[in-house]
């Protein structure tokens, strides 16, 4: 078996080190800390953690990129540098090494990344000098196995045999930066609720979540606000419904301070005695706005906060920031449509999990790397394409790794920032597009019947 003294020992020449974006963020040491505290010891072969951990980088990066790709990219990596390339190009043995890797060791790494990018954000990048993070959740399919299904579980509306698992996931994004704090995942049927609360410990007094209508919920908003933090969160259907803006105290044209009354049936994974603990009443802002759209009835949009200076948090503070909740849709775009998150490949529960948190860190390390273009190019962070910048650094990193360490790869470092910098996404507030494809697909029937039956009767 292999011991630390080992690992670092056969690692000098570091695969995170020859990139500079990547080592300001993540390094084999960061991996060595976490599989120390995972207890993981491994067999002394070809395929060791950091190798491992940087081809399995390379196959999240190269969207669509198979196993069999990923030890392409990394044995090609390793010949072009005159290293001596003793592993086969059959991907079992990095699939089985991938596998063993403990998952904890992916949890720390996106933690790590999105921290450290979070902490280089200055004062200018916060709102009113205070934290801001934009919560929101999605899903991803994967393979129909049966391991996934049992744990994960499909939509009920799909016949058994002919869906697909699904997981549940709720991240949350640092507004400043763009990048992703942490992430919780479940199986389908999860609540997206319980699954924010399993991120509340990154929070800090002085924090302000924002998200839509269903964190509207009582009993987080008073417990929040019992940590010292607040929300902004777009008022739920059935409040929203009922709501009198003639109750309450008047602070200001459609800016109205009301009380709520604990509720007396228990919220959505929370028990009867943790209702029973949250304050009787809580004072709640409620502010009013309407959007108007070309072609459209106006839309009227009501937010409620605990905020409840008016004087500092101006009603169209409130509403451009509300607004900005739309950012966290394009990030979940980048993440599952551009990086090719939306379907997973792993065929078990534990690959299907690290494929989640891999995808995550890329895009994190992706995003720092946007950051610094923005910083050292004065330029607009949250207009700059992320496509456009994955493509830059696809392009990059092969050239990037051949000359690590010579002055043409700190020229080429420099060019990859312009790059991404010059690459500034055009300003179109309040875009509208149908959600409809010109292209026709393939003319084949749907899959209504488990495949093995349709197998049989085409036999008959």
């Amino acid at each position: 078996m292999a011991s630390i003294a080992q690992f670092r020992k056969k690692f000098k020449d570091d695969y995170f080190e020859k990139i500079k974006f990547i080592s300001e963020y993540f390094s084999t040491k960061d991996i060595t800390s976490a599989i120390t505290q995972a207890e993981y010891r491994w067999r002394d072969r070809i395929w060791n953690p950091a190798g491992t951990f940087w081809t399995f980088m390379l196959q999240v990066l190269h969207a669509g990129s198979s196993c069999r790709d990923a030890v392409a990219m990394f044995l090609a990596e390793q010949a072009a540098t005159g290293q001596k390339v003793t592993a086969s190009a059959d991907p079992s043995g990095y699939c089985q090494s991938r596998s063993h890797l403990p998952r904890s060791l992916f949890s720390t790494a996106l933690k790590t990344v999105g921290q450290k990018l979070q902490e280089k954000a200055c004062a200018a990048d916060l709102w009113f000098s205070r934290r801001l993070w934009v919560v929101d959740g999605s899903s991803c399919s994967m393979p129909d196995t049966p391991a996934l299904q049992e744990h994960f579980g499909q939509p009920s509306g799909q016949k058994e045999g002919c869906g697909f698992p699904v997981a549940k996931f709720v991240a949350m994004f640092c507004w400043a930066t763009g990048a992703v704090l942490d992430v919780a995942v479940g199986p389908y049927r999860s609540s997206e609720l319980y699954l924010w609360r399993q991120l509340w410990h990154h929070l800090k007094p002085g924090d302000i979540v924002l998200g839509d209508r269903l964190y509207c919920v009582y009993a987080y908003l008073a417990q929040l606000q019992d940590m010292g933090c607040d929300g902004v969160f777009r008022l739920n259907g059935s409040r929203a419904l009922t709501m009198d803006f003639c109750e309450g105290q008047r602070l200001g044209k459609n800016d109205r301070l009301i009380t709520w009354k604990r509720p007396l049936a228990p919220s959505r994974g929370l028990s009867r005695d943790v209702i029973d603990a949250l304050p009787a009443t809580l004072k709640v802002r409620i502010i009013r706005y309407h959007i108007q759209r070309p072609g459209f009835q106006s839309e009227e949009i009501m937010v409620a906060t605990t905020l409840l200076d008016a004087k500092t948090y101006h009603l169209n503070d409130l509403a451009e920031l509300y607004r900005d909740r739309w950012t966290v849709e394009l990030r979940l775009r980048d993440i599952k449509t551009t990086s090719e998150m939306d379907i997973l490949r792993g065929k078990s529960v534990d690959v299907i999990y690290k494929e989640i948190y891999m995808h995550l860190l890329v895009y994190n390390l992706i995003r720092a790397l946007m950051w610094q273009a923005a910083i050292e190019h004065s330029c607009p962070l949250h207009r700059l394409s992320y496509a456009g910048t994955v493509q830059h650094i696809n392009a990059a990193i092969p050239y990037l790794w051949l000359l690590a360490e010579t002055e043409k790869a700190l020229c080429l470092y420099r060019l990859l920032l312009e790059w991404v910098a010059r690459d500034i996404l055009p300003y179109r507030p309040d875009r509208i597009e149908p959600r409809v494809i010109k292209r026709r697909m393939k003319e084949y029937g749907l899959l209504n019947k488990p495949r093995h039956i349709m197998r049989e009767q085409l036999v008959r």
